[in-house]
C-alpha cells in the first residue's frame, strides 16, 4: 500500500485535473505520483432493430486518428453512469433504448489516471434524431457482432472500452 503525505494541484481543466502527490511506500521509501483525476465515462453497445450494433466513427485528437468505437461519453461529477449512457445514445446515435444491461467498469489507464468507464448494452427502442454537442463530429455506422470482432482482430478497432464491451457481449451469445 502507499500513503499520501502531500498533494499538490498542478492543473484543473474542463475534463481532467492533474495532481502531484508525495507518497510513502510500505517499506518506507518516499516517492512521487502524478495522477490524472477524471470523473469517468460510460459506454453503451446498442443493438439495432436489424440485429447489428451502432458504432461511431470520429477523429480522436489525442490519438491523432479516426477511431471506430461504441457510443460513449464522460460523466459529469456524481452523475449516474446509466443515465449518462442513455443520454449519449439519445444524443449521439439519435435512438431511444430499452433493456439496458450493466457489465461493471473497465480501467483504461491504471498507472496514472482515476478514470473508470462503465459498460452497458441495450436494445434500440426507436429513432429520435441526433442532438450532437457543438464540437462533436461523428458518423454513425452499424456492424454485426462478428464484423466487429473481425475488425478488432485485424487492428481496425483499437479502442479499449469497445474491446472490453465486445468481450461481455460475446459471453452472452455463447
Amino acid at each position: 500500500m502507499e500513503r499520501t503525505l502531500d498533494s499538490k494541484k498542478i492543473y484543473e481543466g474542463k475534463v481532467v485535473r492533474l495532481k502531484l502527490d508525495d507518497v510513502i511506500l510500505d517499506d518506507g521509501t518516499k516517492t512521487k505520483r502524478e495522477v490524472v483525476i477524471h470523473h469517468g465515462g460510460a459506454c453503451i453497445a446498442v443493438r439495432s432493430k436489424d440485429d447489428k450494433y451502432y458504432m461511431v466513427r470520429q477523429y480522436r485528437y489525442a490519438q491523432g486518428m479516426e477511431m471506430l468505437e461504441f457510443c460513449a461519453g464522460k460523466l459529469e461529477e456524481a452523475e449516474d453512469p446509466k443515465d449518462a449512457v442513455i443520454r449519449e445514445a439519445n444524443e449521439e446515435l439519435g435512438v431511444s433504448v430499452r433493456d439496458v444491461k450493466e457489465y461493471g467498469f473497465m480501467v483504461p489507464t491504471c498507472g496514472y489516471s482515476s478514470e473508470r468507464i462503465y459498460l452497458y448494452s441495450a436494445i434500440e427502442d426507436g429513432q429520435i434524431g441526433q442532438h450532437l454537442d457543438a464540437d462533436e463530429r461523428l458518423d454513425i455506422v452499424k456492424f454485426s457482432l462478428e464484423e466487429i470482432e473481425e475488425m478488432i482482430a485485424s487492428g481496425k478497432i483499437v479502442d479499449a472500452k469497445t474491446i472490453c464491451l465486445i468481450y461481455h457481449l460475446k459471453k452472452e451469445v455463447r
